[in-house]
């Protein structure tokens, strides 16, 4: 998408996200999932990518897990520190395949959480992303991937879609889609129309299948551990429409 970089989407949502997307992820399971996760391995520092405003963030730090978070988003991470509690928060501007820390802690676990992986619009941006994250994990730490599971059955008619997102007497959201089958790739506008005008909210995804996750989590030296269906432990199977996967670094990266 031309002009899209690695901010533009937190830039166009940021003052928006917290009233659309409360629900996405069932925030507390979430926090009590990775809270545990944390102990499990030993306990030490979490690394969220892609922090935003801390809808994730700041449960986590209710539970008493200190936790450090990137965005490239000015905006998002204002909102962040805005809310009680996020000055907890150890917040760094810049790009996730990045991954700009100073001299950072050994991470007990890094979590890229609701399809925030699939915003890096390329395989080498999401490889690099993954061998930053081998990086700065502890020895026995976990990568945690949230992120929906793609249809088999994409056809025609889902490739192109305009649908109705929110209606109100004050409001409509419209939200756009293109969908590439071939590049794995669904480019997005949300047309948020109000009676001071227009906003487009632009959007774009590089989606991978689980195997096809971990193929590419396996390039950057990490082995699945586990997979469930959702926060809960729900089992995942052929009918899940999305996958919790943790992942641990390997002894010997494979090329």
């Amino acid at each position: 998408m031309e002009g899209y970089d690695a901010s533009t989407y937190g830039e166009r949502f940021a003052d928006v996200y917290d009233d659309w997307y409360e629900g996405v992820t069932d925030a507390e399971a979430c926090a009590d999932h990775l809270a545990a996760l944390v102990a499990e391995v030993g306990g030490g520092p979490l690394l969220e990518l892609g922090v935003g405003s801390g809808r994730l963030a700041l449960p986590l730090v209710e539970r008493g897990v200190e936790v450090h978070g990137v965005d490239a988003s000015p905006s998002m991470l204002a909102a962040l520190a805005a809310k009680p509690g996020g000055e907890r928060v150890r917040a760094t501007l810049g790009d996730m395949a990045a991954l700009p820390l100073v001299d950072p802690p050994p991470f007990a676990v890094v979590l890229v959480a609701f399809n925030t992986f699939l915003n890096l619009p390329t395989e080498e941006a999401q490889l690099a992303c993954l061998r930053r994250v081998a990086d700065v994990l502890a020895p026995d730490g976990r990568l945690v991937v949230e992120a929906f599971v793609p249809r088999e059955d994409l056809g025609p008619s889902a490739e192109r879609a305009v649908q109705p997102r929110r209606i109100t007497a004050d409001e409509v959201v419209l939200t756009v889609s293109i969908v590439d089958p071939e590049a794995q790739t669904v480019t997005g506008q949300h047309v948020h129309l109000t009676e001071r005008g227009v906003r487009l909210r632009p959007w774009h995804l590089r989606y991978l299948t689980p195997t096809q996750l971990d193929a590419l989590a396996a390039r950057a030296g990490f082995e699945l551990v586990s997979r469930t269906g959702g926060w809960r432990g729900e089992p995942f199977g052929p009918d899940s429409e999305v996958h919790v996967s943790a992942y641990r670094v390997e002894a010997q990266p494979r090329q």
